[in-house]
Order: C-alpha cells, then sequence, then structure tokens
C-alpha cells in the first residue's frame, strides 16, 4: 500500500525525515517496503498557458495535431500538441528544453511535420503521475502561477512510503493509522482530521431507509444523503493526493469516498440517490440466478451465498466489493446516497475469491474494518463533498446497528511484562505508550486496564498489550541474559525415530527419497482400482485444481507420478521411496496414519562394466520391504504369495508380509492396466508397509553381539520340491529343527529342468552352524544337518537332490 509522507504529515507534524520514519516503523513492527519520491524522474517542468493555436497541423500518427503558444511568464514556446483538452486560456504541464521526465527522457527541440516543437505538454501519465493519457494534457488550476514548478504547485514534490501490512493489523491500512503508529514510535503529537459536518433541512430518515436482512454478515449499515451537489472533476489538490496513492481522479464525489478511505481506512460507496429504488436499501443475500453489473462494466452473476446491497427491486451492489453500475455517480448526478456499512470479514473474503473481483474495498473488508469508525469515515465523507460539490448535508444518519459492540477489556500487571520481556517500563510509561497508541487506559493499582477500541481487533489477550508495549519501548532495551536452569536433552518421537532409520536404510541401499504433495487426483484413485477407496476419500473445500481436490489415500499415486516423469525424461532406473500419510475417511470422522512406499523400475543396477543389465523383478522390491521391516526390529517377517486379485498388483504375482499374525507389508508388480493409465511402458514393482502398525509390534531391543571367537561350519543341502509345497515352507522347518547352534539360512541356488522330475524343482540351502563356546565336531555337525533333512522328508514329502 503506497502512502503520500507529505499526507502522514498533516496528522503527526514531526521532525522526522521519510527514510527516518520508515525505520521507525520497522522496528515498531510495521514493514515498510520502500521509501521512494513520487516522481523522482521529473525536473523543471512547470506551470504554462495555452496563449493561442498558430496552426492546424492535420493528421499524424492517427491523431489530429495542432502548433500551440505556450507561455511560462517569461517566456514563449511553440508546442505540438494533439491532446483533445489542449485548448486556448488553459493552464497545464509543459516542460520546456532542457527538462526531464520519467525514463529519463530529455526534452529536446524536435521537428515534427516540418515545424519546429519547443517543448512538451505533458499528460499525467507522462508524468508518471497516473495511467491518465486518452484524457489528454495535465491541467492545474486557471489561478496557477506561470513558470511555477509543477510538482511543488501540486504539492507533488512527495515521498512515497509502500507499506507491507500484516493481516493482523488493519488498523495501519490508512494514512491516520499509520500517522498514529509514527507518533507513538516518535514521541510526537497525534492529531486526528477536524470532521465537522453543516447539517441542515430535513431528517436523512425522512429521504431513505435502511433494512438489514442478514444481520450476521452485516451487523451495521449507515447512510447520508446529500441533495444539491454538482459532479465535476475533482480539485486539483483532491486529484494530487489520489495520484500520489497511486489511484485515478474519477469526479469529486467518487474521489472523496476514495481519499477517505485511504485517510481513515474505511471502505464507504456513493450511490446515485435517484436511481435507488424506492430510496430503500436492502442488505440480503443475492437471489437464485440474480446478476449484477458492476463499475466496471461486467455483468456478473452471483450465488446465494453473497451479500448484495439492494433496493426494492433488484441488488445495485456486490456488498463489501465493488458497487454496481446503475446507481453509480455520473455527471448527472444531483443528489447522493452516502454508504458506510461493516462486512463479515470471510463473507467477503469468500465472494470476492469467488468473483475472482479484488478491490481496495474487499482487500480491507476481509482483514476486518472498525464497526464503530465507520460514522467518522461516513461524516468526514460527506463533509469533503460538500466542500467539493457543493450541497446540502441532511440531518442526522440513517443508522442500522441493531447490536452495537462492547469493547472488551484487557488488564496489564506490571509483573507480567516483566516475566515475559525480563524488562519493564515505568507503568507511567507503559500508559503513555498504550495510550499513544490509541489506547484508553485507566491504572488500577499496579495494573492497566485498557478498553481495547474496535480498530485494534488484534488485541485480545494480557500478552497482545505486552507486545504493544514493548515494541514501542524498544526491543533494544531488553537487556541481555544467560538462561537459567537445567537444559534438558531434546529427544525425538518415537514416530520420527522409526522414520529417520528408515530413510538412513533405504538411501544406504541406494534408493532416492521423493516428497509428493498430499493433494491428489480422485483420476488416480480410480487407475489404481481404489474406486471405493475414492468415494471415501477427503475432498477439499477449495481445490486450487481438479488434479489437487483430493487428500490421497495411497503413496503409490505419487511414487507411480514420479516414475512417469524420469522414464519419459530417459532415466529408466527408478528406485524410490516416500515415507509419508494415507487419509481416509472412518465413519463420519477423518483419519491419517503413516506409510512407506517403495518402487522400482529398470535394471536392477545402474550400467558399470562389472554389472549386469538383469531387469529389477518383484524379489527385489521385496528384498527392500524385508530390509526395511528389519531395521525396524522385525526380522525375518513371514512371506505369504497373494492368492486372489489385488487391485493394483498383477494376479499371482503379488504377496504379503507378515509378522506375529500381523499383515506388516505387501508388495508385487504393478498391474498392466495401472501402469499404462500413469503412461509408464516398462514394468514397475513395488511395496508399501503400514509405519504404525509395525510401531505397535513388541520387537526386542536392539543388543549387542559380540564378534564369534570360534569358527563356523557350513553345509549345503539341495532338496527337490514338488509344486504345491513353497521354498518358504522349507525354510521354516530348517529354522524351526535346526537348533540353536543353526546360524544362518540362505537360499543359494534354483533349478528346473534335465535331471529334475517334471512338476518338481530344485532349491538349494546353506546352513551355518556355530558355537560360542568351542568348535564344532564335524559329527555335532552331521547329526543336526542329517536332522534338518529328515524332518523336511518327513513333514513336507521332499527329497534330498541327488539320492
Amino acid at each position: 500500500m503506497k502512502l503520500s509522507w507529505r499526507w502522514i504529515t498533516e496528522f503527526v507534524p514531526t521532525d522526522l525525515t521519510p527514510q527516518n520514519a520508515a525505520d521507525r516503523l520497522v522496528n515498531g513492527g510495521v514493514e515498510v517496503g520502500s521509501v521512494a519520491r513520487l516522481a523522482p524522474d521529473v525536473e523543471r517542468v512547470v506551470v504554462g498557458e495555452v496563449e493561442a493555436i498558430e496552426r492546424d497541423l492535420g493528421e499524424h500518427r492517427g491523431h489530429h495535431i495542432v502548433l500551440v503558444r505556450v507561455g511560462t511568464g517569461r517566456e514563449r514556446f511553440s508546442v505540438v500538441c494533439g491532446a483533445p483538452n489542449c485548448v486556448p486560456g488553459v493552464r497545464a504541464a509543459f516542460a520546456p528544453p532542457g527538462a526531464t521526465l520519467p525514463g529519463p527522457r530529455k526534452i529536446e527541440v524536435a521537428r515534427i511535420r516540418g515545424v519546429e516543437s519547443q517543448g512538451m505538454l505533458c499528460s499525467a501519465k507522462e508524468l508518471g503521475l497516473g495511467e491518465e493519457h486518452e484524457s489528454g494534457i495535465l491541467l492545474v488550476a486557471n489561478d496557477a502561477p506561470l513558470g511555477a514548478d509543477l510538482l511543488a504547485h501540486l504539492g507533488l514534490d512527495d515521498w512515497v512510503l509502500e507499506v507491507e501490512i500484516t493481516p493482523n493489523r488493519p488498523d495501519c491500512l490508512s494514512i491516520v493509522g499509520i500517522a498514529r503508529e509514527i507518533a507513538a514510535l516518535s514521541g510526537a503529537k497525534f492529531q486526528y482530521p477536524a470532521i465537522t459536518v453543516a447539517e441542515r433541512g430535513a431528517e436523512a430518515r425522512a429521504h431513505a431507509r435502511v433494512r438489514i436482512e442478514e444481520p450476521e454478515l452485516c451487523p451495521r449499515y449507515a447512510a447520508r444523503v446529500i441533495t444539491g451537489g454538482r459532479v465535476t472533476p475533482s480539485p486539483h489538490w483532491l486529484a494530487a493526493r489520489l495520484r500520489a496513492v497511486g489511484l485515478r481522479p474519477i469526479n469529486n464525489v467518487v474521489d472523496v469516498t476514495n481519499y477517505v478511505l485511504w485517510e481513515l481506512g474505511h471502505p464507504l460507496h456513493a450511490f446515485d440517490y435517484d436511481t435507488v429504488g424506492e430510496h430503500t436499501i436492502v442488505v440480503r443475500r443475492a437471489r437464485p440466478g440474480e446478476r449484477v453489473t458492476t463499475l466496471d462494466g461486467q455483468d456478473r452473476a452471483l450465488s446465494e451465498a453473497m451479500l448484495v446491497i439492494a433496493d426494492p427491486g433488484r441488488a445495485i451492489a456486490i456488498a463489501g466489493v465493488m458497487g454496481g453500475a446503475a446507481t453509480q455517480v455520473t455527471d448527472r448526478t444531483t443528489r447522493v446516497l452516502l454508504e458506510g456499512a461493516y462486512f463479515q470479514a470471510g463473507s467477503i473474503r469468500r465472494t470476492s475469491r469467488d468473483l475472482g473481483l479484488k478491490t481496495d474495498a474487499s482487500y480491507r473488508f476481509e482483514r476486518g474494518a472498525d464497526i464503530e469508525g465507520l460514522r467518522d469515515s461516513l461524516d468526514r465523507a460527506a463533509q469533503l463533498i460538500a466542500e467539493v460539490a457543493g450541497g446540502t448535508i441532511a440531518r442526522g444518519v440513517v443508522d442500522a446497528y441493531p447490536s452495537p459492540r462492547r469493547r472488551p477489556q484487557v488488564r496489564l500487571r506490571m509483573s507480567r511484562l516483566e516475566r515475559v520481556i525480563g524488562a519493564s517500563p515505568s507503568i507511567e510509561e507503559m500508559a503513555r505508550i498504550l495510550g499513544g497508541l490509541g489506547l484508553p487506559v485507566r491504572r488500577v493499582g499496579e495494573e492497566l486496564e485498557v478498553d481495547v477500541p474496535t480498530f485494534r481487533r488484534d488485541i485480545a489477550i494480557e500478552e497482545d498489550l505486552v507486545e504493544e508495549v514493548i515494541r514501542v519501548w524498544g526491543y533494544d532495551k531488553i537487556p541481555s541474559t544467560l538462561p537459567d536452569g537445567t537444559v534438558s536433552p531434546a529427544q525425538q518421537p518415537a514416530t520420527l525415530r522409526q522414520e529417520e532409520v528408515v530413510r538412513r536404510a533405504l538411501r544406504a541401499a541406494g534408493l532416492n527419497e521423493v516428497i509428493t504433495y498430499s493433494f491428489g487426483d480422485p483420476a488416480d484413485e480410480a487407475a489404481l482400482g481404489q474406486r471405493a477407496e475414492a468415494d471415501r476419500c477427503l475432498r477439499l473445500l477449495n481445490p486450487l485444481s481438479q488434479d489437487a481436490s483430493i487428500l490421497k489415500s495411497s503413496l503409490l499415486a505419487g511414487l507411480l507420478r514420479v516414475a512417469a516423469v524420469n522414464v519419459r525424461r530417459q532415466r529408466p532406473n527408478v528406485r524410490i521411496f516416500e515415507v509419508g500419510k494415507h487419509y481416509a475417511r472412518v465413519g463420519e470422522q477423518p483419519a491419517e496414519s503413516r506409510w512407506l512406499g517403495i518402487a522400482q523400475s529398470g535394471p536392477r543396477a545402474d550400467l558399470a562394466w562389472y554389472a549386469t543389465r538383469e531387469p529389477a523383478d518383484v524379489y527385489d522390491v521385496k528384498g527392500l520391504a524385508e530390509h526395511a521391516l528389519a531395521v525396524l526390529g522385525v526380522r525375518e517377517p513371514a512371506a505369504e504369495p497373494g492368492r486372489e486379485g489385488h487391485p493394483y498388483f498383477e494376479r499371482d504375482r503379488w504377496g504379503r508380509l507378515g509378522a506375529g499374525g500381523t499383515e506388516v507389508g505387501t508388495f508385487g508388480e504393478i498391474a498392466l492396466a495401472v501402469r499404462e493409465a500413469f503412461g509408464i511402458p516398462s514394468p514397475v514393482f513395488a511395496a508399501t508397509i503400514p509405519l504404525d502398525v509395525v510401531a505397535q509390534l513388541s520387537v526386542g531391543s536392539v543388543q549387542f553381539v559380540p564378534l564369534p571367537k570360534h569358527p563356523s561350519v557350513q553345509r549345503d543341502v539341495a532338496f527337490v520340491i514338488p509344486t504345491g509345497v513353497s521354498a518358504a515352507d522349507v525354510e521354516r522347518v530348517i529354522r524351526a529343527e535346526g537348533g540353536p547352534l543353526l546360524r544362518g539360512v540362505t537360499l543359494f541356488d534354483l533349478y528346473a529342468g534335465e535331471g529334475v522330475a517334471p512338476g518338481t524343482r530344485s532349491v538349494a540351502w546353506r546352513l551355518t552352524f556355530r558355537a560360542d563356546d568351542r568348535t564344532l565336531t564335524d559329527a555335532e555337525v552331521n547329526d543336526m544337518h542329517n536332522h534338518v533333512i529328515e524332518a523336511a522328508r518327513h513333514r513336507l514329502g521332499v527329497e534330498v537332490r541327488g539320492t
């Protein structure tokens, strides 16, 4: 928001420079983005008078141009001009040869259509003072002194502060608000604008009526009536003020409402009184199918949730956002209905967002206007309209305020201030600081009692007052001290420790971690065969787009999207994982759970002279899942092939991992239809592990095991296994019957073909035996080895190959 320094100093006379004031504001918590001259590149531009038209030069670049004589009091110049308002007798902005315009652009004598032009009559746009160009040259008052410096005459030799106000400080969205801050921070005297309204004639209630049908959305609506005025271009002082803050002057009545908006911070609107049906204002919600044409000429469809200002027959404005074209003030207007209202912030925010319409008014209402301050704004605008447009202000105000707001009271204890910041000014200084900020203060012993005004919606508790005191008193006054007491070492929650263990293990295994959005696309859920999940998913009320309209119920969608992007960019070797959350609706309540997702595609190993180009398969991702479970304390989980169909895995190419009767993971090959939906041409293998479930398992603590002192002995055995028996079944028997001296079982060979009966396969294991207290003898090892073989024969019907 741009603010004029000259305007600010009308309410806080100070010797501070603009930059000094900006520094004070920043130290007090009000961010100032920049401090710059209003017209930094404009030099030697003066007031000139068009004395006569010397010659008609015809058309030039689409404009009708003339040669005019311009006088500055001491000199005369012949100037070519094509502005429609360039007529004899007007006084305007004139840049003689040697002047400088924004760019910077040096003005020199030029030849146009064979005629010498000695300077330039300038528009506001050419001076960098606005966007007005088509309306012609910038005119000044006819009594402006000829040859006077233009910027000084118009009060534009000014500085502009661009402030960035946080949402909790709407009281600073005005000249008066910033002036109050500077006064409090510098000790200067703050002067509120002098508001006097000369009322005459009939009561305002005799001219207009107000009816609020939605008091929750509009707790207060007030109106004044001004009759007999004349709508004309604004006087130069008013237009200059608006240009200084980046606004375009329109006419004297509308410009006053904008002037007061910037000065006091409360939005107002002026209606042409004679276009308001029955001279009655109705504040209501929009009706089904209702439309309104706004001041920008756009025909807008309204929803029933939107608040409108209406007369008994139609909507005439969008409440808190923009007025309607049908009731706008024009040069034919002689009677004005002036509106000042307070609207519920959330309602205006939704309306502005749904219409895609952001205005200065909506910006302020969204942050919370001052319900008590609207009366001052209304009176100030009525006062200025009467001054610049003439007319009579009807007596009184039509003020619909069914439930007046009570000011909250907050107490500030000196002991609390001392405890929070470690230092404290005197209670007299505290009272002075709070009073300087416009907060009425009463002293009650060693406490201060504050009646919080409605323009300070950010103050609700004692700590808010502590903040107000310290930011004005000065953060530099807080003494530097070392902290007291013992410092306990920080401990991560168990869930974070679990996630970090998994991350380290998988990164060490060569996987890359990815982080995808929690938002997802319902189409992805459907592609994964999760239509039931898609129906139960959590949908966003205000999604940014359709592909980010739900909270994801599976990490796989994000992992497959990442894999697809890599494959399209010729990076086929994909090994990725993500630790994230699944979101779902359980009954009527939302729920979330932590999961680990793994995906792998392409070759088993990176390209290297020593590596094979074998593609990854389902056992690779199974191994990665088992590795992740192992570091979490779940060692040697039971693997069970999936017999039934699965929503997103290929039939008969997926399985489950279990521990203690609990499913702790699934793995498999992503189904062809799912891959095609995500645009992945090559096979993808994936696994998922429910981290919350794993965290609930009773796993033993990690214990140190010393290096063995005695050698181990290894024996190999190959079983011929029929089709109905799985290798996992055989391995379970080996582990169960091997006894305590069996320290390792490793499957190292799989063979089917010549020498092995049809319907069977040869599977070989290496068994490792070791004792901690002695070296095992061959006889001991042979006994244990033979016992394992006999157990497998009798329990599973398998035979040792070669016997």
